[in-house]
């Protein structure tokens, strides 16, 4: 078969499956199946960046994020001046500490890391818009969009919309999300998901 007809079959293998992973359902019929997915893989990976502005600065963080069940670890770095910070909390609180910092404990992972990279940033929240979920005191704040996946969360005083999916594996998972508080805006891009453990991505069970 010719290269170019190759080409054009796998290009409709892939919208062909976009759109059976987008098909049209109530509102919120997706999040059911996104939390079964995240309990059958309570041990995933994904790596990033985060572009911050506050409307006349800006800045960026790349980051490579673990989790295994409730406790997450992040490495965090700026794009420009090698400044890296390591972030870990789960139910016990939140430990950060690296370049400018001494080792710091607080019960929420937000201030922290506000501390060190001079931006607010809403982690803790963070960690279930990536997996395309609200925070569990988000649910009067969930708006969907007209396929019934989830489009947008007010968790004040953020506002989180998904502006991409794409399909990773068997899985529709986000791709690009924007977050929004007052004049505080944070752009996340989201690449190399894996939902299965691995030797390599051991999470710390200590707080």
């Amino acid at each position: 078969m010719k290269p170019g007809r190759l080409l054009v079959l796998g290009l409709m293998a892939v919208s062909l499956a976009a759109c059976a992973a987008r098909e049209q359902r109530p509102a919120g019929a997706w999040l059911s199946e996104r939390e079964a997915l995240f309990a059958a893989h309570p041990v995933w990976s994904v790596s990033g960046r985060m572009g911050l502005s506050d409307g006349v600065r800006g800045g960026s963080l790349a980051f490579d994020w673990q989790a295994s069940g409730d406790v997450h670890e992040l490495s965090l770095r700026t794009v420009a001046g090698g400044r890296q910070w390591r972030l870990a909390f789960g139910p016990d609180g939140a430990i950060l500490e690296g370049s400018g910092i001494e080792r710091m404990w607080a019960p929420d992972p937000d201030p922290l890391v506000e501390a060190a990279v001079g931006w607010p940033v809403p982690v803790r929240d963070m960690a279930w818009w990536i997996r395309g979920l609200p925070p569990p005191a988000a649910e009067a704040g969930m708006f969907f969009a007209a396929d019934g996946s989830l489009a947008r969360v007010d968790s004040a005083p953020w506002t989180m919309e998904y502006q991409r999916f794409d399909i990773t594996g068997q899985a529709l998972m986000p791709s690009r999300l924007q977050a929004e508080s007052g004049r505080y805006r944070v752009r996340v891009v989201l690449r190399d998901w894996l939902l299965e453990p691995i030797e390599s991505h051991r999470v710390s069970n200590s707080l």
